[in-house]
This record gives C-alpha cells, sequence and structure tokens, in this order.
C-alpha cells in the first residue's frame, strides 16, 4: 500500500473510530488556557529534541507539585509544544502510567514517523499490544487549517519496578519511546491520547482528563 493511501485511511478511522470522541473532547477543551511553551531544543540544523513525560497523577510536570486542580488526573507534562518548521522532530516520552486495551485497536500501530516505526525500550517496533497501552501520542490536522501532518505512536502500559521518586510522585522505572517526524511550513497541530484513560463513567473514558488542556491533549506549533 503507498504512503499516500495510508495516510488517508489512517485520517479516515481517525475521524471515524475513538479519535472522533477525543475531537469532540478537544473542542470542550478549547477555551483552557495554554501552558508555558515546551520548546524542542535544535540539535542540528535540520533537527531538534522534545522530550516529554506522561504519568498516572498531575504531581509532576507543568501541574506544579501539588497536582493543581486535578491533581488524581492522569497527564502528560505540558501540553503546548513548539517546534521549527521544516525540521526532523527527535522526540523521547518517557511513559509512567499504567494502561490496558484500545477501544480500536487501529491505534497500536506506529504511524507518520521516519520509517514507520519507534524504538521502545531500545527495540524498534512498528505496533504493540493493543492490550497493553498507557497512552498514545496522537498528532493531527486541526480541521480547516488547510495543513497535513499525522503522527501516531502508541505508548505501552508501564508495571515496572522499582518504584521511583520524582518531586511529590512515586512511579515506576518509566518506558522510554523514542520516534522521529518531519515537519513542513508553519501551522498548528492538535494532538490527543487514543487511550480511553478519563473517567470510564464519562464519554466511555474519553472525558475529563482527556478533554482537557494540559492533561490528555494539546497544540503543537510549527512555526
Amino acid at each position: 500500500m503507498n504512503g499516500s493511501k495510508s495516510l488517508g485511511i489512517a485520517l479516515a478511522s481517525v475521524l471515524l473510530g475513538g479519535g472522533a470522541l477525543a475531537l469532540a473532547g478537544f473542542a470542550l477543551a478549547s477555551d483552557t488556557p495554554h501552558q508555558a511553551a515546551l520548546n524542542c531544543v535544535r540539535t542540528s540544523a535540520t533537527a531538534c529534541s522534545l522530550q516529554l513525560s506522561t504519568y498516572p497523577d498531575s504531581l509532576e510536570g507543568a501541574h506544579g507539585k501539588t497536582g493543581g486542580a486535578h491533581p488524581t488526573w492522569v497527564t502528560y507534562a505540558n501540553d503546548n509544544l513548539v517546534v521549527p518548521e521544516n525540521t526532523t522532530i527527535n522526540v523521547t516520552i518517557h511513559q509512567y502510567d499504567g494502561g490496558g486495551s484500545l477501544n480500536d485497536p487501529f491505534f497500536d500501530q506506529v504511524m507518520g514517523t521516519i520509517g514507520g516505526t519507534m524504538v521502545y525500550n531500545g527495540k524498534t517496533v512498528s505496533h504493540v499490544d493493543p492490550n497493553n497501552i498507557g497512552h498514545t501520542f496522537t498528532l493531527r490536522n486541526i480541521p480547516g487549517n488547510g495543513k497535513t501532518l499525522f503522527v501516531s505512536v502508541p505508548l505501552p502500559a508501564d508495571y515496572r519496578n522499582p518504584t521511583i521518586t520524582i518531586g511529590t510522585g512515586q512511579y515506576p522505572k518509566p518506558n522510554i519511546i523514542k520516534f522521529s517526524f518531519k515537519t513542513g511550513g508553519p501551522g498548528t497541530y492538535e494532538w490527543n491520547c487514543e487511550y480511553p484513560c478519563g473517567d470510564a463513567r464519562v464519554s466511555s473514558g474519553f472525558g475529563y482528563a482527556m478533554s482537557s488542556f494540559g492533561y490528555m491533549s494539546g497544540t503543537l506549533t510549527v512555526k
């Protein structure tokens, strides 16, 4: 299957599957103030490095040591990502959270990265067990912005020992996921998690943390 056809199928699946719920949540969260920008760090004229983390609570990251308004909510460390245009973005994610089964196993695949792969704890893979997912990092166009960018990377659940202390939180030794993708010209995109890690009583797990900026959704600005 050629790349353009694969991308078309991927985007359609996002909109018609579990991603539709996440997009609805994104719209609900659009009035929430962003966190301070997390800027990609230049490593060469054509590449930069972006460091992210996912946590089972909000006691670490941009929410502050007390966890902010929702200390028990799962969270990414930052929701406001800024990267350069026409650049290779080398992403490292430290994944500290447990998980379970995806609503849509489509998201167990690595999509849109350079080579269609990621490095998971030192091993290069193109997909993971859909029943052992902690989160995903799924990046897509904002409808109507006229831009095309789609990246989706599954982040396997983490049950590793020993427990370590970061700030005021207690977490397992993280799974480390690395991947790269390329940006084009300036634009703003949205990203979210496609594992239903919010309260299961609300929108089948896509409510609360899943539909709030600063937790499981945010933007990536290319400039």
